[in-house]
């Protein structure tokens, strides 16, 4: 192998600014390096991404990840677009290994040039983006929802001009917060004049999955280009070391840049591990490792100085150096051999692969002086002198953990979560004393489940468990572990929330009575209920006022499950006596407790109540970026609108519900919005093939050993296509089964599968126990439904009297249209058979219009044939549901514009920018046949 030459500019460093938070237009030097550039055997590639680019011209935007192997080219593909980036505005930064950990450290230095229309935002926006970039006055808390929603709207106003184009090298190595952030804008582009391309290097690097954005693969080169690619690095050499190179590179650009210049063909070889997958890296870096060593040693210093502290600021480093007896002109060798370059006030390095074989390749002793002289040089900067401070430590140390416990409520008073919990866990990682290192290691536990990392947040309260044995640590520990396992439904939830009770009764602690009323609930939901009636044995054992809630739910569960010794009136007034509580024991859980007190009243049978408050805490969670219990109140507020027959108002509620739950990767509530709302309006309409999609779709999204509970609906489904044996055995499979509750607000419909297959005995206990829970809520819409049932159920002369009640009940109130028109068409058809022919036509013509406005096919089908036998063949022509015609996007859109709500305050509330809430309703109006908010607001939506 010949001598090492002086390297010129690789391919990939001739085109583009790499500096970090770069914001200009398009830069007439950089578009002329890039043309310069040649990128060979890229076509496809640089095809894709500037039909990014394109599309962002015509307000037609989105994001696309661009993945490889070290060197394959990805910034090169990037670099290169950017040239063509004319009337652009380029946002560009990287992510930094040594701020992987710093919460929103990349959204901080992506969005410096555009710190001055942060005033722009609204006000909650504004005040969470200052508090997430260190910016606020330390008494605010950023939620991530309003981070990323202060990103959105911040880059959408920046594109107000001139379209901007955002790139993110390196995104790997991203702060999980900023990462956040920036998927969560990334999502949300369509609408707008924004292109996003997130670089991330596949192997020698964290994972980076970015569901729901297009990918972009990089591959090797073919033989053609790599050989093209090599012919511009050298022509000197021999034809054999030609073919060996070629070989070694394996198609990395990268590759053949460095290799020729690598001291000798055996160190490349010893690194060859070509069953490795990723054997060309290694080679690259056995190549930069031989330059590396090659330098002097004060040469070999400072850029380890630089490599460990990547922020690469210049004072620092030069003040570190010294302290090391080296100074910045021992930089020149490096800069010579084009390792490392000082651009901006600041020490970069050419690739950053230099950089980690910069510091790792140093003794562990060498990186250990290295970040102590760091730790020094920052004096007085608290939170950088800690980091390295930790860096430096070895072994237990009170002082370093405390430091690190001091960046945690840094990062904490900022809202990055994931910052926090990485200082807490490393801080217990330094502490010598085991309660302090548990106690550590819960409030990192803590943290990471505020930060949705459920399996980490097991983790490290496993961990704490085996350090202490004192009650309150273990106490909270499982009641974390609990909260995980039971919003997942799993049913090993239960016996931690009894740990967590036993724990805290075992001090004395009032607290008791949470864990246990969320171990009924537990209970309840996977239908156990010995357990049930354990945690309530339990409640009574440790006494405390708290407890007498849990024997209320436990009473509440057992009455709606036929239970012996409780009643459904009984479970109604228990629930009654439960909406006002919920008392966590921390306030990450306040906002589940109040979604589970909605739901509560649902189980009461007070619709209307549940409405307002799953509506309510809708617009809470929105305003204060509670992402999980958002989707359960959506969920909620679904079901109810299910009941007002606001289909199209389930369906976007239902449909917000499992977007967020597809960012958030939670399984359970995909399932629950297909299986609770989408699946019963597919059934109420007859639609069989869409039933069978949900269900299947439900199945491989929920948790494993999950019970999906879909033959309530699908029961029904059976009996509007008038298979009324299947429709009675669904349903009553359930109603005798050991989850009866599934069933109870359809027992009706298995009471009129009962009566059309001539089995109505087999039913009179399923009614009285919906009939004691009818009664109970005190609610005239579940009256009507119990008289509508007695009219089925009585002899034919006396059906009548209940059929005409049933109607009058329905009337008295607007809760389920459907149910009322089902109630009118048995009632049309009883009066046709006794031969009362005007009267029936009127009750079935009624039933005939709502069926056909709310899409029931099949029911509108019955009513239409017993209206023509009725002797009336008159076309109805039904009040076409406007909201139908909408999408579920722009159904909640044009509610809320209706309401008097700005665009701006409908995209605060959605997660969406004002421009995108314009573009829905620009596509709303024609539809609707309006023109502007003032005739909005006249529909009858």
């Amino acid at each position: 192998m010949r001598s090492k030459p002086n390297p010129a500019p690789a391919f990939a460093r001739a085109s583009g600014d790499p500096s970090r938070g770069a914001l200009a237009e398009a830069d007439p030097v950089d578009r002329d390096a890039s043309h310069r550039t040649v990128l060979y055997g890229r076509d496809s590639e640089l095809d894709a991404i500037q039909a990014l680019l394109d599309g962002a011209r015509v307000g037609h935007g989105g994001a696309l990840v661009v993945r490889g192997e070290p060197g394959i080219g990805k910034s090169a593909i990037v670099d290169a677009v950017i040239g063509r980036a004319e009337g652009f505005t380029v946002l560009r930064t990287l992510g930094v290994e040594a701020e992987h950990t710093w919460s929103y450290a990349g959204l901080q230095m992506l969005l410096h040039p555009l710190l001055d229309r942060i005033d722009r935002l609204p006000a909650a926006q504004a005040e969470a983006l200052r508090t997430a970039l260190g910016m606020g006055d330390g008494t605010g808390r950023a939620h991530s929802l309003q981070v990323g929603l202060a990103l959105l709207n911040l880059l959408v106003d920046a594109s107000a001009k001139q379209p901007v184009y955002v790139v993110i090298d390196d995104a790997h190595w991203l702060d999980r917060d900023s990462t956040n952030a920036l998927l969560f804008a990334a999502r949300r582009l369509g609408t707008e004049s924004l292109g996003m391309v997130l670089v991330v290097r596949d192997g020698f690097a964290p994972d980076f999955p970015a569901p729901g954005i297009p990918e972009l693969t990089l591959g090797p080169l073919d033989l053609a280009a790599s050989q093209a690619i090599l012919d511009t690095r050298t022509d000197d050499l021999p034809f054999t070391s030609r073919d060996w190179i070629l070989r070694m590179a394996e198609g990395n650009p990268l590759a053949l840049l460095e290799l020729p210049a690598a001291d000798n063909e055996e160190s490349l070889l010893r690194a060859d591990t070509s069953n490795s997958r990723y054997s060309t890296t290694s080679r690259i870096k056995q190549a930069f490792t031989e330059r590396i060593i090659a330098l002097p040693d004060c040469t070999r210093t400072i850029i380890l100085l630089a490599a460990a502290e990547e922020t690469g600021e210049t004072a620092v480093i030069a003040e570190a150096a010294v302290r090391l007896n080296c100074s910045l002109r021992d930089l020149e060798p490096a800069e010579v051999d084009d390792l490392v370059r000082y651009h901006r006030g600041r020490i970069e390095f050419v690739h950053p692969l230099i950089r980690s074989t910069a510091y790792h390749s140093a003794p562990r002793a060498r990186r250990i002086e290295a970040h102590r002289a760091l730790s020094e040089a920052f004096g007085d900067d608290d939170i950088r002198a800690a980091r390295h401070l930790a860096a430096a430590t070895t072994g237990l140390d009170e002082n370093a953990a405390a430091a690190l416990e001091s960046i945690a409520s840094y990062e904490a008073e900022r809202g990055g979560c994931v910052a926090e919990m990485a200082a807490l866990e490393r801080a217990a990682s330094f502490t010598p004393d085991p309660y302090h290192r548990a106690r550590r290691l819960v409030a990192a536990a803590q943290t990471a489940y505020a930060a949705g990392m459920t399996g980490k947040a097991v983790e490290l309260a496993e961990a704490a468990e085996r350090l202490t044995d004192d009650h309150v640590l273990l106490a909270r520990t499982a009641l974390i572990r609990a909260t995980i396992l039971s919003w997942a439904g799993d049913s090993k939830g239960f016996d931690v929330w009894m740990e967590s009770a036993e724990y805290y009764a075992a001090t004395g602690h009032e607290n008791t009575g949470y864990p246990l009323l969320r171990g009924v609930w537990n209970a309840w939901e996977t239908g156990d209920f010995a357990k049930v009636k354990y945690a309530s044995g339990l409640a009574s054992k440790y006494g405390g006022s708290n407890n007498a809630w849990v024997r209320r739910l436990a009473r509440a569960a057992a009455g709606l499950n036929r239970q012996p010794d409780d009643t459904a009136g009984e479970a109604v007034d228990a629930l009654r006596s439960l909406y006002d509580y919920y008392q966590p024991l921390h306030e990450d859980f306040k906002a589940f407790d109040q979604v589970l007190a909605a739901r509560w009243r649902l189980l009461a049978g007070d619709v209307p109540a549940a409405h307002q408050a799953a509506t309510e805490q809708v617009r809470d969670c929105r305003v204060r970026g509670a992402m999980g219990p958002l989707v359960c109140a959506l969920l909620v507020r679904a079901q109810t609108q299910l009941h007002y027959g606001r289909y199209a108002d389930a369906q976007a509620s239902a449909t917000s519900a499992i977007e967020l739950a597809h960012e958030q990767h939670d399984r359970r509530v995909l399932m629950q919005g297909r299986i609770w709302v989408l699946l019963p309006i597919a059934a109420i309409r007859g639609e069989e093939r869409r039933c069978r999609e949900l269900v299947a779709a439900a199945i491989e999204d929920a948790p494993e050993d999950s019970v999906i509970p879909a033959d309530t609906a699908l029961g029904l489904l059976e009996l509007g296509l008038g298979r009324h044996e299947a429709a009675f055995d669904r349903l009553q499979r359930i109603a005798e089964g050991t989850s009866p509750m599934e069933v109870l607000t359809q027992v009706p419909t298995l009471v009129e599968a009962a009566f059309r297959s001539g089995r109505i005995a087999e039913v009179k206990e399923a009614f009285d126990w919906f009939a004691d829970w009818a009664d109970a809520t005190g609610r005239s819409y579940w009256e009507a439904l119990v008289e509508r049932c007695r009219g089925l159920m009585a002899i034919e002369a006396e059906a009548g009297t209940h059929y005409a009640r049933a109607v009058e009940l329905h009337r008295a109130d607007d809760i389920d249209p459907f149910e009322r028109a089902r109630t009118e068409l048995v009632y049309g058809e009883w009066l046709r058979r006794a031969r009362r022919i005007n009267e029936a036509r009127a009750h079935l013509r009624e039933a005939t219009e709502v069926f056909e406005r709310l899409g029931a096919v099949p029911w509108t089908q019955r009513a239409q044939g017993e209206l023509r036998a009725a002797g009336d063949s008159t076309a109805i022509e039904a009040k076409p549901d406007l909201a139908e015609s909408l999408t579920p996007q722009e159904l909640q859109v044009v509610r809320l514009a209706a309401d008097g709500l700005t665009n701006r305050q409908i995209g605060e509330q959605l997660f969406v920018s004002p421009r995108t809430v314009g573009y829905h309703l620009y596509n709303a109006y024609p539809k609707l046949g309006v023109s502007s908010r003032t005739e909005l607001a006249k529909l009858d939506l």
